[in-house]
């Protein structure tokens, strides 16, 4: 009877192995026609776009959204503010146009990456004695939203006059993973107040001009980088439902023949023992 087990067991593991053939290229001919889901809709998030891109009109128009290209962007891919004397107030809001129309999963611990690409000039420093600025001015703050749920808040001190790459980062943390396409549109949200004391009587100048400008994502400088977990692909997750991983279950053939080899080497004796019975 010992000698019928390893004969089971080297059939039962030969039945696992997985059949490739004419009904497996032809399962992936189809899947080759069907349409790619992430060339619906550019402007949404998807497999290959998760990565949220600023746009702007170059005056009083702003949006975000995943897609890399934007015919109404600002000619110059810049947004710019500037007064010779007095105070910028930014106050400004990036949100997703068109409204996010599927639910995220974000990765736990997943890393949000934020890269702004800044131009300043004047005074946004409160009582340091270098410039115009008081109790007026405000450093640069920044938010990423999920709908009215700020995700992440930064306030960046360290920034100089000139061309500046700003780049933040967070890590999810519990509670942030899930932005549902209903109440978690993002957008981000940029604030700062720089003053301005440029004066000149035609002959010579004292004091700057107050300047704040902003790089778009036209030449890919300015974005938001967001850890979209690969489960938000999942029609399940989609449909609202919770993800269960799916474990293939062993067709009824199968079942049945590891069923017949276990009773097999169970019960069918030897010849040894064939032998000594007929004796």
């Amino acid at each position: 009877m010992r000698g019928a087990v390893p004969v089971a067991l080297l059939l039962a593991i030969l039945l696992c192995v997985p059949v490739t053939g004419g009904a497996t290229s032809s399962a992936m001919a189809e899947e080759e026609e069907a349409q790619d889901p992430c060339e619906e809709d550019l402007k949404q998030p998807c497999q290959n776009r998760t990565v949220l891109h600023l746009w702007s009109n170059g005056q009083s128009t702003f949006w975000s959204h995943f897609n890399a290209t934007e015919p109404n962007n600002a000619n110059d891919n810049m947004w710019t503010n500037e007064k010779t004397q007095g105070v910028i107030s930014i106050d400004q809001r990036f949100s997703m146009n068109p409204q996010m129309s599927k639910r995220l999963n974000m990765t736990l611990d997943g890393e949000v990456r934020i890269v702004l690409n800044i131009y300043l000039e004047g005074d946004w420093t409160n009582n340091d004695n270098n410039g115009p600025c008081t109790n007026d001015c405000d450093e640069l703050n920044v938010t990423l939203w999920a709908g009215a749920t700020a995700i992440y808040r930064q306030h960046v001190p360290q920034i100089s006059s000139g061309w500046n790459v700003v780049t933040l980062t967070h890590r999810i943390a519990e509670g942030q993973t899930l932005w549902d396409a209903s109440t978690a549109n993002p957008s981000v949200q940029i604030e700062m107040k720089v003053k301005g004391d440029y004066s000149t009587n035609g002959i010579w100048s004292t004091g700057n001009i107050a300047n704040f400008s902003m790089r778009l994502s036209g030449d890919g400088d300015t974005r938001v980088e967001l850890p979209i977990d690969e489960s938000s692909w999942n029609e399940d997750f989609q449909a609202g439902e919770e993800i269960v991983m799916a474990v293939e279950q062993p067709g009824f053939m199968f079942v049945t023949a590891i069923a017949a080899l276990t009773v097999a080497a169970v019960y069918v004796p030897s010849r040894k023992g064939s032998e000594q019975l007929r004796d």
